[in-house]
């Protein structure tokens, strides 16, 4: 299983997709709302990346709920982060809908959603109400709700975006944020060093945010962050995830090629390199041939169909209780 993560274009594989999951390099495969008509095509498509590449290989999704859903048709939408909190029961219901959001991806032969977010705070424009709080104790409290339920499926847990987006206000997809404080360590990535500390994470995803004080690279391609903080002071022992590599605030580290090699030598052990196919033919073309045998740690656990999963009592309970408790809170928004 090799480092890169590659996407597709449409709803079917094609010719150019096929030839390039069978790349040693490749390890894994991100989908999109593009790539999403219905879940019986879904179900199709995820069956012949597997057969395509014609050796183990990871899928994942961005599916945390919220305004980051990427199926939304057929499946159950999976309420906002920031809304358990507001919730009379909000900490049954965030480990519900953990495990609701990470059975439904694994009917379809999705091994992963890249979740939970544990930035703190709703006012930078990449995190908002992806948020479980603006505070250090219920974002612990509610993300350790949703990651347990995501367990419980058999679903493993990313955290992100180390060692925390949340305070800056600048979008890393349009922008290169910078920020500028000096006690990150006792702020928002005390967050982060919780959950490490309590052994549920099993992967983590770092910021494309430079935080000046520390570093003067994002830390997605910092040895500072990723080797020194995250492996040797927090002692994380999971699979490092870069974010897209294509977003701006990545463009820093250069191009296609470089940005991989960087975020490699910093400390990543999987990238994401998205919505540019020429990239990822770049950095295909220029990285050297390794294997991350210990992402198959992340594959998911079990094996069932839609058919299985929707005839089950406990799929039926808690989707009926999600939609009611999400509905309610979407009423007193309004």
């Amino acid at each position: 299983m090799g480092p890169l993560w590659l996407d597709l274009e449409g709803c079917e594989l094609d010719a150019e997709e096929r030839e390039l999951l069978q790349h040693p390099s490749v390890g894994g495969l991100i989908l999109f709302a593009r790539n999403y008509h219905d879940s019986r095509q879904l179900a199709a498509l995820t069956e012949s990346v597997r057969k395509a590449a014609k050796r183990p290989i990871l899928i994942g999704v961005d599916q945390e709920g919220g305004r980051v859903q990427r199926f939304r048709e057929q499946f159950t939408i999976i309420p906002p982060a920031q809304s358990y909190a507001q919730m009379e029961d909000g900490l049954t219901l965030a480990k519900e809908a953990g495990w609701l959001m990470a059975a439904e991806l694994m009917a379809h032969d999705i091994d992963l959603s890249f979740a939970p977010v544990l930035d703190r705070g709703f006012d930078c424009k990449a995190i908002g109400s992806r948020a479980f709080g603006d505070d250090n104790d219920t974002v612990i409290q509610f993300s350790t709700a949703f990651m347990a339920g995501m367990k419980d499926a058999g679903m493993a847990t990313t955290g992100k975006h180390f060692p925390g987006h949340g305070a800056v206000l600048a979008d890393s997809h349009f922008e290169s944020p910078k920020d500028e404080r000096d006690n990150l360590f006792e702020q928002d990535m005390a967050i982060f060093t919780a959950q490490i500390e309590a052994g549920v994470l099993d992967a983590m995803m770092p910021a494309h945010v430079i935080y000046p004080h520390y570093d003067d690279v994002p830390a997605s391609g910092s040895p500072y962050w990723l080797k020194k903080v995250l492996r040797e002071q927090l002692g994380f022992k999971g699979i490092v995830f870069s974010d897209d590599l294509s977003m701006e605030g990545a463009t820093v580290m250069g191009g296609p090629a470089e940005r991989c090699q960087q975020a490699l030598a910093a400390g990543c052990d999987m990238l994401l390199l998205c919505n540019n196919r020429q990239s990822s033919i770049e950095a295909l073309d220029n990285l050297p041939i390794i294997d991350v045998p210990q992402a198959v740690s992340l594959a998911k656990k079990h094996q069932f169909s839609v058919r299985d999963l929707q005839s089950a009592e406990k799929w039926q309970d808690v989707k009926k209780r999600v939609e009611q408790r999400h509905a309610e809170w979407q009423e007193k928004q309004s």
